[in-house]
């Protein structure tokens, strides 16, 4: 059973960049083993219970497959690395894309969402303690 579906290439393709979509990153690339598949296997060796994790984990199980899976593609995307346009009163620049970097905060991301999984933080709150009663005279 894979984690990753086609439900999730949009995610993939916002993840690496917003302007994406399915005709610069085709569908059939993401679908490729050397992609999705081993981005489930990313996955997988870090956590081998990934495919029955349910409710919450099963979220933060799915988010890391997609960060995974975009860290793969990232060198592989043909981007601009930089855009400057200037016309009368306008200037605009975009920033460079450096796919290794990007990569790597992918990458951390996922192993961030599995370790959530694995060794959950303890995000409960515990109540004050309350005296029960107290002692004086009230009124008198």
């Amino acid at each position: 059973m894979a984690i990753l579906s086609s439900d999730e290439y949009p995610a993939i393709r916002a993840v690496l960049d917003t302007d994406l979509n399915d005709k610069n990153l085709y569908d059939s690339t993401i679908a490729l083993d050397i992609y999705q598949g081993a981005a489930d296997q990313d996955v997988l060796d870090l956590d081998p219970d990934a495919e029955s994790r349910t409710g919450t984990d099963a979220e933060r199980i799915l988010r890391a497959a997609i960060y995974f899976c975009a860290a793969r593609l990232a060198p592989a995307v043909v981007r601009i690395t930089s855009l400057s346009i200037q016309a009368r009163d306008l200037s605009y620049s975009k920033p460079v894309f450096d796919p290794e970097k990007r990569a790597a905060e992918l990458r951390s991301m996922a192993e961030e969402e599995i370790n959530e999984v694995l060794h959950p933080t303890d995000t409960s709150y515990s109540m004050p303690t309350m005296f029960a009663r107290a002692e004086g005279k009230r009124g008198w």
